[in-house]
């Protein structure tokens, strides 16, 4: 918990533009497609296996920023 905390705050301070939070649907935006989860610090594209069923806490606009955040591609 305390790590999706951090994020969101992140997210919020800095404005990025390279990641949302998901949609109150629990979706990501059109233009952040990246799925990441805070507890595993994986992310989620949507070619991958576990896409649908993966809610995310944080969305990237591309997977390189979604290494930059510290993140790794989900297997």
């Amino acid at each position: 918990m305390k790590k999706i905390l951090i994020i969101i705050c992140a997210v919020l301070m800095t404005g990025c533009a390279h990641m949302r939070m998901p949609l109150l649907n629990g979706r990501c935006p059109s233009d952040f497609p990246i799925k990441g989860n805070a507890e595993s610090r994986l992310y989620h594209t949507p070619d991958g296996k576990y896409y649908h069923l993966t809610v995310p806490e944080v969305c990237f606009a591309s997977e390189e920023v979604a290494r930059q955040r510290g993140f790794g591609k989900s297997r």
